[in-house]
């Protein structure tokens, strides 16, 4: 048991063998094409950070400081895994003053969260991103809103994006009778409101001393209340505002049946500072958000610059479509040859199959023909190309095709075929 146990992946981390890497590869490969339709470009950027720039204020709430992986160096240097690729990318920014604006760039790549690991919540995950730098536009939103709305169709995922502002859940609040240092939690008691229902937070207002007025209001989910709420008391209703503007962009994007406002989303909000994106699944959870968060760049450096992003959970979404993902092996012909004296031959021509662009592989193992179909079988490689004695004297392979049982003879000189007949 001792050994069974030291050979488990760190706890929050797990190993995934290639039907289920190869399906994460193409969600990824999926935000990859999708994202460079955009015009957004790729940036790379450490797995290790210096901890300062980690854990630096307000760089992504004070909560995450107690999960980031930190440990020191040989050189006792403070350092830590990334725990988001946005913070990264703000370091980058600040760092490199002569990009053109808008700087639009995509990552995706592993983060790391030292939390409490829970169904579908990993402390090893890979995010997608894409993040517009420099535009104070609502134009990047809706941008960023019609990519998602591709990638979800792309992937076949009954999902919809839910909308909020910073601007407005504050403005409403403190219209609400909430006062400016409750704010904060505020809003974390309400960003807890799925999960804890609201009549434990309203509870939970009433402990804290926080006014309850703004719970029945945004639980009605009705902009123009909100509005004749704000003007009331005399508030600016800039959120509102946006929100309106946001949304005419995405009816004119055809989008509106993706889009809802929920005034009740208030992920984040100690780190965004505008519009609130969060992607939600139909039958289960969230697979992306992101928002607008204009004072992280000014954090890093000497400038600050708008900012807006999204990001997806790529491991969230493995687990939520992989069985309706389908697999292919990467494999499409195997070459078996009868006779091991025959080996060079089938290397030979698996070679050739390859420098046409046919994925193939041959028997290393140097097994029985039944073995071997075996084998393609157990692994779905789609085509088996037998070299035996016979073919040697015909030059020629047999060709199976394992779905249909059908074999066709192919002349070597004519392997081209081969790519073709696969397809």
């Amino acid at each position: 048991m001792v050994i069974y146990m030291e050979l488990q992946p760190v706890r929050g981390m797990r190993d995934l063998l290639p039907e289920k890497a190869k399906k994460k590869k193409y969600i990824e490969s999926v935000c990859k094409r999708i994202f460079e339709l955009y015009g957004f470009e790729p940036l790379e950027t450490p797995i290790v950070e210096n901890l300062n720039i980690l854990t630096k204020k307000g760089s992504a709430g004070s909560a995450i400081e107690e999960e980031i992986y930190a440990f020191e160096d040989k050189s006792k240097r403070k350092l830590g895994l990334r725990f988001d690729l946005t913070v990264p990318l703000a370091r980058v920014i600040a760092n490199n003053k002569q990009l053109a604006m808008p700087f639009k760039r995509y990552q995706i790549g592993r983060v790391y969260r030292c939390d409490r690991p829970q169904a579908k919540r990993y402390r090893e995950f890979t995010q997608a991103d894409a993040d517009i730098i420099g535009s104070s536009s609502l134009l990047a939103e809706a941008e960023l809103i019609a990519m998602s709305a591709d990638i979800i169709e792309a992937l076949g995922i009954e999902a919809y994006i839910a909308l909020n502002s910073r601007k407005l859940l504050e403005e409403l609040a403190l219209a609400s009778g909430v006062k400016e240092n409750q704010l904060k939690e505020c809003f974390r008691l309400i960003d807890k409101a799925e999960k804890l229902g609201w009549q434990n937070i309203s509870e939970e207002f009433e402990k804290k001393g926080i006014n309850t007025e703004v719970i029945d209001v945004v639980r009605k989910n009705d902009l123009q209340l909100c509005e004749e709420i704000i003007a009331n008391k005399g508030g600016s209703n800039t959120g509102i505002a946006e929100l309106k503007e946001l949304m005419r962009y995405v009816e004119k994007l055809n989008l509106t049946d993706f889009v809802r406002i929920e005034l009740a989303l208030a992920r984040g909000l100690d780190y965004y500072t505008g519009v609130v994106m969060e992607i939600k699944t139909a039958n289960g959870p969230s697979i992306g958000g992101g928002g607008r968060y204009d004072k992280l760049i000014g954090i890093y450096g000497s400038r600050s610059l708008p900012a807006t992003g999204i990001s997806f959970g790529i491991d969230r979404i493995l687990d939520t479509i992989e069985g309706k993902l389908p697999y292919e092996p990467s494999t499409k012909v195997f070459v078996v040859a009868v006779k091991k004296e025959l080996s060079s031959y089938a290397l030979k021509i698996a070679q050739k199959l390859r420098k046409l662009g046919v994925s193939a592989e041959i028997d290393l193992m140097e097994r029985s023909l039944s073995k071997n179909l075996e084998y393609a079988s157990k692994k779905s490689i789609p085509f088996v190309a037998i070299f035996g004695p016979a073919e040697l004297q015909e030059n020629c392979l047999k060709l199976r095709d394992m779905r249909t049982g059908e074999e066709q003879k192919v002349l070597l000189k004519e392997l081209k075929k081969v790519k073709e007949i696969i397809k």
